[in-house]
């Protein structure tokens, strides 16, 4: 039997109106993308190109922010 994959979204609000928990869930999802790819090429599984995970990173520098508009990566 083959495991069943899916497109995963993550959804977050561009202002955080609780910065702390949402810098800690940028980590979170930062440490998923620097160790889940390795995981995943173990697993036979494909990983993200580093140039879409750039983009994502690129993309939490300057759109999620406190309400301060500090950037919160």
């Amino acid at each position: 039997m083959w495991p069943i994959t899916s497109t995963t979204f993550i959804l977050v609000h561009k202002t955080q109106k609780k910065p702390e928990q949402g810098a800690e869930v940028l980590k979170f999802f930062d440490w998923a993308y620097k160790n889940g790819a390795k995981q995943a090429n173990d697993l036979d599984y494909a990983s993200l190109p580093d140039n879409v995970v750039e983009q994502i990173r690129t993309a939490w520098k300057t759109s999620i922010k406190d309400n301060s508009g500090n950037a919160l990566y």
